[in-house]
């Protein structure tokens, strides 16, 4: 293990410093903030790896993966302007993105996840094209063998789904035996790259305020921009894509059996979020 890896968790130790410091004192100071937070957690979800803040600009972001989530973390961090200290070199000279909750006080995200002044927005996107993305860019043509993260977790589950399921150095997997994974794994919490959307925006007590759709990004996130008072060059790096799966038209990917399967699956997202399922259906 190299030296910089040894350093990593006293670095990001150090960065959630005004939390630590902060939570305990909250016990007895600001019990509402933290029965709050406890609220999350026994709901299932971890908020350091859901939510993005930016306290001087009284704004939330709930991310959802495949949903242009690396698009708005980046605009995130160009409005706040900060660029990476990270220990790694290779990362500082990158924003590093905004703060996440265990950034800053337990009392300070308390007061700004409640106070109806901040915008608390997220961004999804069609569940068929979100799953073709997720195939595309985390599992298409990569060896079925341990060492990547998406793998690692496939190989973990895979017997519990179905057993015939390919698996080693010599086999990929195909969208077609992709689409069983994702359909299965769609209401657990394995991989938030395919947990139901409807699911991962579900937390108590984020009420989200805004919710855009990655088909009309750009008339959606205005908003947001609006609310940050963003410049003009801000405005037009916002509306670069960027981290984009290559990959056909999502429609091409799927018959019938497929496009009933994921509908079946994530049939929350359609219904919550008004997508229509597919003339293949």
């Amino acid at each position: 293990m190299s030296f910089m890896r040894l350093l990593r968790p006293l670095e990001i130790a150090s960065k959630e410093l005004p939390w630590i410091v902060s939570e305990s004192i909250a016990e007895f100071l600001n019990p509402a903030a933290v029965e709050f937070y406890e609220n999350l957690l026994a709901g299932g979800y971890e908020p350091g790896q859901l939510l993005y803040v930016l306290p001087k600009h009284k704004l939330i972001y709930a991310a959802v993966p495949k949903a242009a989530s690396t698009r708005i973390k980046r605009t995130l961090a160009r409005i706040e302007g900060r660029h990476s200290r990270s220990i790694k070199p290779s990362r500082r000279s990158q924003y590093r993105g905004p703060y996440g909750p265990r950034n800053i006080t337990i009392g300070s995200f308390f007061r700004l996840a409640t106070n109806p002044d901040t915008l608390r927005f997220s961004f999804v996107r069609n569940p068929y094209a979100r799953v073709v993305s997720c195939w595309a860019h985390k599992f298409a043509d990569k060896p079925l063998v341990r060492g990547d993260s998406f793998i690692d977790i496939y190989l973990a589950i895979r017997p519990e789904i179905d057993a015939n399921l390919p698996a080693g150095v010599d086999r990929t997997l195909s969208f077609a035996e992709f689409v069983v994974f994702a359909a299965a794994t769609a209401k657990g919490r394995h991989d938030i790259h395919l947990q139901a959307q409807d699911e991962i925006l579900s937390m108590q007590g984020i009420e989200l305020g805004l919710i855009g759709k990655v088909e009309t990004f750009d008339a959606d996130f205005v908003r947001v921009l609006d609310h940050l008072d963003a410049s003009d060059e801000i405005r037009r790096e916002a509306a670069i894509v960027i981290n984009e799966s290559h990959h056909e038209d999502w429609p091409i990917y799927y018959t019938s059996e497929l496009a009933d399967r994921i509908y079946r699956a994530y049939e929350c997202d359609f219904d919550r979020f008004g997508y229509a399922s597919s003339a293949l259906v």
